[in-house]
């Protein structure tokens, strides 16, 4: 698995080439975790995680409350700038 990429605009954004997470906005709800098709997130007390098991579905972007989950920075879909 690709190491962890900081984007410069959004320094606390973690971007592992399956999806960015910022983790100074995710409350630890576990939404995307209970609506995850693949289960490819796990969340402990620190960070929110993907395995490659994830298929870029964006099931957890559209159900996290505070939008702490994009797509990895250069796709398609991606907001990041």
């Amino acid at each position: 698995m690709p190491e962890a990429v900081s984007v410069a605009v959004r320094p606390n954004v973690r971007d592992n080439g399956i999806m960015a997470i910022d983790d100074m906005l995710c409350m630890h709800c576990g939404a995307c975790v209970g609506t995850c098709p693949t289960n490819a997130i796990f969340l402990n007390e620190v960070y929110l995680t993907f395995n490659e098991d994830c298929t870029q579905c964006g099931m957890c972007v559209k159900v996290c409350p505070v939008g702490a989950i994009d797509y990895p920075h250069g796709h398609k879909l991606s907001q990041l700038p």
